[in-house]
């Protein structure tokens, strides 16, 4: 079993210290998400069409025009969801 030891600190009360910790925590886990980019996730063409607030024929035509990359899983056509935010962004720079 582990001993603890106490430790004093001048000018910091333990709230604040607890905050403290609470806050690089925080933020270690902020740096491991920007190092450590999620897989791609694969959606339908229903989640694209909710996510950018579009018609399922809307989904279709970026499709066929190149807007919107698909991909085949077997009969089913899936999207990678960062390729359609991607998308959604180059659009809106493009306005």
């Amino acid at each position: 079993m582990e001993s603890i030891t106490a430790v004093q600190v001048q000018g910091v009360n333990v709230e604040t210290l607890f905050k403290r910790f609470d806050i690089l925590e925080s933020q270690i886990r902020e740096l491991k998400q920007q190092q450590n980019p999620q897989k791609d996730v694969l959606i339908s063409r229903l989640d694209v069409s909710k996510l950018l607030g579009v018609s399922l024929v809307t989904v279709h035509n970026w499709t066929k025009s190149g807007v919107l990359k698909s991909y085949r899983v077997g009969n089913k056509v899936r999207f990678k969801e960062n390729e359609v935010l991607a998308s959604l962004k180059a659009i809106n720079s493009k306005d």
